[in-house]
């Protein structure tokens, strides 16, 4: 097989994971489903990742890489309105991750997020009513708090969720 052919094959199984994964989560995924939408065997499938944790891991890998909003400690409520635009565009990502934490007990490590809220509460920058960790979940919360359903007035609930953070945060 070419390596033309094989990285769209592995291009159709990423593709047709994240469909079924943001779906059904990792449980409820079905390898054979996602190589029938992949248009190959169950077979191929288990030969190029192992099965359905290895070829979840490769297709969070690749949401991550693909949803980096730009993370500014002074600017949380700016970021949790990038962090809602980019859910409201891949509702799927919202899912994914959904499924994540429900499912996986490891979690994302979010350690220079947390000390960068940390050097701005002491900056005087962002409230210390909460801990930087308390407030960088509230955050995060508050940003995905309509992701899983559909919006019929965009820019309204981006506006509720800029100035929800921005009443967090303030000192």
């Amino acid at each position: 097989m070419h390596s033309r052919d094989r990285e769209r094959t592995r291009r159709r199984l990423l593709d047709a994971a994240l469909v079924e994964f943001a779906a059904y989560g990792i449980a409820g995924a079905r390898m054979e489903r996602i190589a029938r939408i992949a248009r190959c065997s169950a077979g191929l499938a288990y030969n190029y990742y192992g099965g359905k944790d290895e070829l979840f891991d490769a297709v969070q890998s690749e949401v991550v890489g693909a949803a980096v909003v730009e993370f500014d400690a002074r600017d949380l409520p700016g970021y949790a309105a990038r962090m809602y635009d980019l859910q409201h565009r891949h509702p799927e990502f919202a899912r994914l991750a959904t499924w994540q934490r429900l499912e996986r007990r490891g979690s994302v490590s979010r350690v220079a997020e947390v000390e960068a809220i940390r050097s701005a509460q002491e900056a005087g920058v962002v409230s210390s009513r909460f801990s930087a960790e308390q407030v960088l979940q509230l955050v995060l919360a508050v940003a995905s708090m309509w992701s899983n359903g559909t919006c019929s007035n965009h820019l309204e609930r981006r506006r509720c969720v800029e100035e929800a953070v921005r009443r967090l945060v303030e000192p």
